[in-house]
């Protein structure tokens, strides 16, 4: 029986008896500032509370106990909510640190750019695999998104906000790291990062950066190559056309039906007020269509494709139903006009009902990231370390995708954070790309890198083994982004690539990884 056999008996097992396990939600306090001293009222070091979900009963548990069970619904799981606080010398003396004869291994989920909830329900195989090797689980929430506010409500001042970068994010998990070694009596344990996406790159940068502490990482879809590699950030929407065209039998049919639906407004538009009051008509928009949002009005078009190919998984998702792309690319090529057909795919996007129009102030198209705006603290959030270190010049253009010219330059980007921050914006860029390394990772270790070619940001992702001690899956087919790392579900086409992933992990934890 082959490891994964063994995992998909045992989930069987579960779906006749049922199971349950404690996840809790724990509350850390976390350093404000990693590289500085910052204080507080009582001249102490200031402090925020970070939070972290955590699994820990599988800690010393057996692989080879056919007996175990595993968790196969993640989003019935309860969280409990409890408080802890960072250990001082004394407290640190008294635990003991007695090492037993078992593996001593902790799985961390380096958060990205939401509340940890999202990640701890969209990573069921990370529980599969804790479970397998007996490791320890925790999910680690990133500062500034969900409720790790380092500075409460006054966090997303400008005085705040140069406190949100990926030195202080990555030390952030590592002083935790640290934290959760000694509270579980194991201060040798050995360490693997996971993520995806964002949360992927984290991943890597903790063995980038702290590579006597971190033992490994599983990075699925990481765009570790925007860093560096100017080419790669243009592929998305060229990939996020592709993907349609892949559609089976319809799918050449509706990238044109698409243009088609663009050269209409382009065309329409020239015919001044007549024209714009048509495409107002045309497309069911709340407000008048004129020549001061009508870019708006492509950008939102466009977006529910690329937002529609991120959340294309073979299982409903976020409220979307199973296999998004082909449904939506079924009512283009149903539609009775190309722009009928623009109109229905944001209307399922955007969740309108039958006769709601488009809303070109509601609905966000303005912001750093060209691929999809999001709303309230977490899209400032994203949108100040997209300004400040992450950047994201992500153009549309005519000739190489289904989609209207919208370039977004560097240029673009810098006059758009300028108007929107009253900081120095972009100007972390430089060090960014050295301290974090793009695509220049032939130096790393015990990384195992895994891309899906459904997944728009693949171009930006390490698809090849650049070294004998990096491991990439290549391009895995019919994967979108992030699937890996999910529950697995029948028929996701992911049995071979978590068997790969559930070998090389534990070469990494016995130290027969290539590196070693």
């Amino acid at each position: 029986m082959t490891k994964l056999a063994f995992l998909a008996a045992v989930f069987m097992a579960l779906a006749i008896f049922g199971s349950s396990f404690g996840a809790k939600m724990f509350k850390f306090h976390q350093k404000k500032d990693h590289y500085g001293m910052l204080v507080d009222a009582r001249n102490v070091e200031a402090t925020f509370v970070q939070r972290y979900i955590e699994i820990d009963e599988f800690f010393y548990g057996a692989s080879d106990d056919v007996s175990l069970e595993i968790e196969q619904s993640t989003k019935e799981r309860g969280l409990e909510v409890l408080d802890t606080s960072p250990l001082t010398t004394d407290e640190e003396r008294d635990l003991g640190l007695g090492l037993s004869d078992k593996n001593h291994t902790i799985f961390l989920y380096t958060g990205g750019q939401g509340p940890i909830e999202e990640f701890y329900y969209n990573s069921g195989y990370l529980i599969d695999l804790a479970r397998y090797y007996g490791a320890v689980l925790v999910f680690a929430e990133h500062r500034f998104y969900g409720s790790s506010l380092p500075f409460g409500y006054e966090s997303f001042n400008e005085s705040h906000l140069p406190y949100l970068t990926v030195d202080q994010v990555v030390a952030d998990y590592m002083n935790l790291i640290y934290f959760l070694k000694y509270t579980h009596s194991m201060p040798d344990a050995k360490i693997i990062t996971f993520g995806s996406f964002y949360a992927g790159s984290l991943a890597s940068y903790m063995r980038f950066k702290y590579p006597e502490h971190i033992t490994g990482a599983l990075a699925s879809g990481a765009p570790v190559k925007m860093a560096d590699d100017f080419g790669s950030r243009t592929l998305f929407w060229p990939t996020v056309t592709s993907i349609y065209q892949n559609v089976d039998s319809i799918g050449d049919q509706v990238v044109e039906l698409v243009k088609s639906a663009y050269d209409t407004l382009n065309e329409l538009r020239q015919y001044g007020p007549q024209g714009y009051s048509a495409i107002s008509d045309m497309m069911h928009t709340c407000q008048q269509v004129s020549p001061h949002n009508f870019e708006d009005l492509q950008k939102i078009t466009r977006n529910a494709f690329g937002q529609l190919s991120l959340h294309n998984y073979p299982f409903s998702y976020h409220g979307f139903p199973a296999n998004v792309v082909e449904k939506s690319a079924q009512m283009v090529y149903d539609a009775s006009t190309p722009t009928e057909g623009l109109y229905d795919v944001v209307a399922f996007y955007y969740g309108l009902q039958e006769d709601d129009c488009i809303d070109l102030v509601a609905i966000p198209s303005e912001c750093a990231d060209q691929t999809g705006c999001m709303n309230g603290t977490q899209g400032m959030a994203w949108d100040f370390q997209l300004c400040w270190e992450v950047l994201s010049d992500v153009g549309s253009n005519i000739a190489y995708t289904m989609f209207p010219n919208l370039p977004w330059t560097m240029e673009d980007l810098q006059a758009y954070c300028s108007g929107k921050f009253n900081l120095p914006v972009n100007q972390r860029y430089q060090w960014f790309k050295i301290n974090y390394w793009g695509s220049q990772v032939s130096s790393a270790t015990n990384i195992i890198w895994t891309n899906g070619l459904l997944d728009p940001w693949y171009g930006t992702g390490i698809a090849l083994d650049t070294t004998p001690y990096l491991k990439a899956l290549g391009a895995m087919e019919g994967a979108s982004q992030g699937l890996d790392l999910m529950s697995p579900v029948d028929g996701d086409g992911m049995e071979e690539y978590r068997e790969m992933e559930l070998e090389l992990i534990g070469q990494i934890i016995d130290g027969t990884f290539p590196s070693s």
